[in-house]
C-alpha cells in the first residue's frame, strides 16, 4: 500500500466527524460465504470527536516527533498525535476483544505509533498499546516485548477498519479480529486476509 493513497483516504475520513459512520449502504454480511464467523459489532465508544483521527504534519506523516527510528518502521507516542476519542475508541475496542479470549486488559496510559516506511505494508499506520511505560520501552526500544495488542488501519472509501492483533506472547498463541465500523465483526481474521469487500460487506457483482 503506497504512502499518499493511504493517507490521503485517512486524512479524508479524520476531517468528517461521522467518519465512522460511513457504511449504511453496506450489505448484510451474512450474505457472504465465508469460514470466518461475522457478529454484529456492539457500540463500544465514541465515534467522532473534535479532533481528527490522527493529526497529520504538511507531508502527510505523524504530526510528532519519532521517538524510535528502524530501518522499516518509524515509532511516534500516540500523544498529541492520535485524537484523545480515537484512543479511547481503540482502547474499548481492544479490551473488548481481549475479554473473548481471557487476556489481559490495557489501560490506556502507555501507546505508541507506528509508520511503516519500507518493505511489505509499507504506508501501514499501526497503532500499539502496552500495560505500562516500562514495557513500552522494552518492545520499542529494546524489542523485548511481554505481550502484542495492535491495531492496524485499513483505508477504504467508506471507512477505516480496524484489523486487531492480540497476543499474549506464551505458548505462541495469537488472535486476530477485523472490525468494520459500524456493523461488521469478523472473528478470527485480519481485514487484510478477508480483503476491503468482504469486511465491508459488499457484494460483488456476479460477471
Amino acid at each position: 500500500m503506497k504512502l499518499r493513497p493511504f493517507l490521503q483516504r485517512l486524512l479524508a475520513l479524520c476531517l468528517i466527524g461521522s467518519a465512522l459512520a460511513g457504511l449504511n449502504a453496506c450489505s448484510d454480511p451474512t450474505d457472504f460465504v465465508s469460514n470466518h464467523e461475522i457478529a454484529r459489532l456492539p457500540s463500544l465508544g465514541p465515534s467522532a470527536g473534535p479532533e481528527p483521527m490522527l493529526r497529520l504534519d504538511s507531508k502527510e506523516m505523524p504530526a510528532g516527533p519519532i521517538i524510535y527510528d528502524q530501518v522499516k518502521d518509524s515509532y511516534y507516542s500516540c500523544a498529541g498525535v492520535v485524537g484523545e476519542w480515537f484512543l479511547q475508541l481503540v482502547l474499548a475496542e481492544m479490551n473488548f476483544l481481549a475479554r473473548q479470549h481471557g487476556l489481559d486488559r490495557m489501560d490506556g496510559s502507555a501507546c505508541a505509533l507506528s509508520f511503516t516506511k519500507s518493505g511489505m505494508g509499507s504506508g501501514r499506520i499501526k497503532l500499539h498499546l502496552y500495560k505500562d511505560a516500562t514495557e513500552a520501552n522494552d518492545c520499542v526500544f529494546k524489542a523485548k516485548c511481554g505481550l502484542a495488542r495492535n491495531v492496524t488501519l485499513v483505508p477504504t472509501t467508506k471507512a477505516i477498519l480496524r484489523s486487531y492483533f492480540l497476543s499474549d506472547l506464551k505458548g505462541e498463541k495469537f488472535y486476530q479480529h477485523c472490525l468494520a465500523p459500524p456493523e461488521f465483526w469478523h472473528k478470527g481474521v485480519s481485514c487484510e486476509y478477508i480483503g476491503v469487500e468482504a469486511a465491508l460487506g459488499i457484494k460483488k457483482e456476479k460477471k
